[in-house]
């Protein structure tokens, strides 16, 4: 006997409901959680994107779980970064150490980074960082005006100023002068911080989930004045983390590692 209209028709819009009510309510729901909700959050971290928040925060979970990061000297990292402009200084132990620092808190920090570090098929992630390209092969006028103009917008830039990443670890490489004359120059405050425990890999994927106890001190923040010599305020940064590491200062040649 064939089925009333009314019963077909009522048995119809069950159907659809299940098939394609429920799910539409769903996704009205989770839109309007990632949108009024989660992306706003996101929006707290670094540079005040969705996908850099998202990325900041993604790190800062596998960073402690990988590599057991801890942070030491953290009120010191809060006073330089309520400041304004701020320089960060750091040693080179590999490929995570932007990664690590950057952890410490939502502040973009634009880091200064080697050329043949940067690899093909990395373009869009450094152009997400607003990293700043260096090339080491000489001295590289264009990188640190770009540095220059950062700080002096009220930005923060981050440095090694060993120039590479050292090996074998534990030691304190010469530092190269554009870190004083960025420090001197730029009048903004000086955050000196020190690196260790990181894993003792050159590649990138592997530094960054490889297993080890990572460690960052952040020293007391410093202001140069103007009158210094870029020289000399080289030297002082060096000297404040060789005295806060104990690491023995190392003037040795060593290779470039230029694998990304």
């Amino acid at each position: 006997m064939p089925m009333p209209l009314e019963t077909a028709l009522i048995a119809a819009s069950s159907d659809l409901w299940w098939w394609w009510g429920i799910p539409l309510a769903a996704y009205t729901v989770l839109a309007i959680a990632w949108w009024g909700f989660a992306v706003p959050a996101l929006k707290r971290g670094p540079g005040g994107t969705a996908a850099l928040g998202l990325l900041w925060r993604s790190s800062k979970v596998l960073l402690r779980w990988r590599q057991d990061l801890r942070f030491e000297g953290i009120e010191h990292y809060e006073q330089a970064m309520a400041s304004g402009a701020v320089l960060v200084v750091a040693n080179h132990t590999g490929a995570v150490d932007p990664v690590l620092v950057q952890a410490a808190g939502p502040r973009l920090i634009r880091w200064m980074m080697a050329r043949d570090m940067m690899g093909r098929g990395w373009e869009d992630l450094w152009g997400l960082l607003h990293i700043i390209p260096v090339d080491r092969s000489g001295t590289d006028a264009a990188s640190l005006l770009a540095a220059m103009r950062m700080l002096k917008r009220g930005g923060v830039v981050g440095v090694f100023p060993e120039g590479r990443i050292t090996r074998p670890p534990g030691t304190i490489r010469p530092f190269q002068e554009g870190v004083g004359i960025l420090a001197a120059r730029s009048g903004a405050t000086v955050l000196p911080c020190w690196i260790s425990g990181t894993p003792d890999a050159d590649g990138m994927v592997d530094s960054v989930f490889g297993r080890s106890k990572s460690r960052v001190v952040f020293l007391e923040p410093v202001r140069y004045q103007r009158s210094m010599s870029a020289a000399d305020v080289t030297i002082d940064l060096r000297s404040r983390l060789i005295a806060a590491s104990r690491w023995p200062a190392c003037d040795e040649e060593m290779p470039l590692i230029v694998s990304p």
